[in-house]
Parts: C-alpha cells; sequence; structure tokens
C-alpha cells in the first residue's frame, strides 16, 4: 500500500519535464520532492483559483491542477502564465524557455483544462486578471527571477491575494547571477507584513502567508 500512485506520477506529472529538477525532482521520475509542496498546499487549503507564473516544463501547475481535480473543487481552475513569446533571446540564454508550448505535449494533452495565457506577467495582470477581477487563492511565483521582474511580479499579483490566500516563491536559494528572488524573500521577512517560510529543498520555495491579526488583543 502507498499513497502515491508511481506509475501515474511518472506518466503525468513528470513525464516530458527536464525543469521538475529545480524542485527536486527529475524528469519522468516517481519522487515529486517539493512538488508534495505545491500540492499540500492546494489539498490543505482548496484554493478554487490557482495561478501560476512561468513554468519551464508545467510542474507546478501539474500538481496543483491535480490537487483541485483529486478534491473535485467546483469551478476551480488553475492558470499558467507565461510570456515566453516575448521575452528577450538573452534572458532566455540564461533561463531557457518552456518545453510544453507544442498543443500535443505531455502537459496541454494531459491538463487541457490548465488555463494558458502566454503574455508577459505584467501584460497579463492588466489586460487579464484586473479588467476580469480576478482573486487568486494560491499565487505561485516562478517567471522573471531577475530583482527587478520579480518584484514587479510580487508587488502586482499580492495585490489578488486575499489575507487567507498562499504564494509561493520558487528559486529562494538560487544564488545564480542574476537571480535575485533571494533578495525580494529577505525584504519580504524585514517588510513584516507576511509571515514566510523557506524550505531549502533544491532551487528553494519559500511559503508566503500575510500575517493574521490576533483577534484576542482586539
Amino acid at each position: 500500500m502507498s499513497l502515491v500512485n508511481r506509475d501515474f506520477i511518472q506518466s503525468n506529472l513528470t513525464a516530458a519535464d527536464p525543469w521538475c529538477r529545480s524542485h527536486g525532482a527529475s524528469n519522468g521520475g516517481t519522487d515529486l520532492s517539493a512538488g508534495m509542496i505545491y500540492y499540500a498546499i492546494v489539498y490543505a487549503m482548496k484554493p478554487k483559483t490557482c495561478v501560476c507564473l512561468g513554468s519551464g516544463g508545467g510542474f507546478v501547475p501539474r500538481m496543483m491542477r491535480q490537487a483541485q481535480r483529486d478534491l473535485a473543487i467546483p469551478d476551480s481552475r488553475t492558470i499558467l502564465v507565461d510570456g515566453t513569446l516575448q521575452v528577450d533571446k538573452e534572458k532566455k540564454d540564461v533561463w531557457g524557455e518552456p518545453c510544453w508550448l507544442p498543443e500535443d505535449s505531455v502537459f496541454r494533452t494531459n491538463y487541457p483544462e490548465i488555463e494558458i495565457i502566454l503574455k508577459l506577467t505584467e501584460n497579463a495582470f492588466n489586460e487579464d486578471f484586473v479588467p476580469n477581477n480576478t482573486r487568486v487563492d494560491y499565487l505561485h511565483i516562478d517567471a522573471d527571477h531577475h530583482y527587478e521582474g520579480v518584484k514587479l511580479d510580487w508587488d502586482l499579483f499580492r495585490t489578488l491575494v486575499p489575507d487567507e490566500g498562499i504564494i509561493t516563491l520558487h528559486d529562494t536559494v538560487n544564488y545564480r547571477e542574476p537571480c535575485g528572488v533571494y533578495q525580494l524573500m529577505e525584504e519580504i521577512r524585514a517588510e513584516g507584513v507576511y509571515d514566510l517560510v523557506n524550505i531549502p529543498v533544491s532551487y528553494g520555495t519559500a511559503i508566503v502567508r500575510k500575517r493574521m491579526r490576533d483577534s484576542r488583543l482586539s
């Protein structure tokens, strides 16, 4: 007996995804590693709308959507935003580009209901999320890893997350230049508005949630 189905993991969750190594998993492997964090957050918090900013292989949105499927959350959505079509070649040379763009990719075939917005995150925010008053119950930030880029994503999209919502940041222990996620993480800690737990699995994932005021003090 096992809580996980290894055949399903290989065929659906890690299949054709060389990028999942940055989350501690491996392409076509049976160990989900940090993928269990994303799945568990959705399974525990039951968010209706999950949004993933950036994904090389679709690993995080797969985990988000699978948990929503397993719970049969009514009217649930998983949205992936990726601006790869507008990203400069210089940045792609550093960070690479997604492997799931073809419509017949394993990711898009196995999870056709995941909504994909092929725009830069700022444009998606202004053109898709704000006009539609989209509330984001669980946000994963993993798009532009430069400090200025990840800071912009944080400043924009956190405004769509309710106080009880969850945000995760990826690449928090990736100190390779020019990655600046760790710098943003330290600023969030210093600000004191959010609780933050950094989990140093592979490139690192931080779980962030707005601090809740103790009602006993009111």
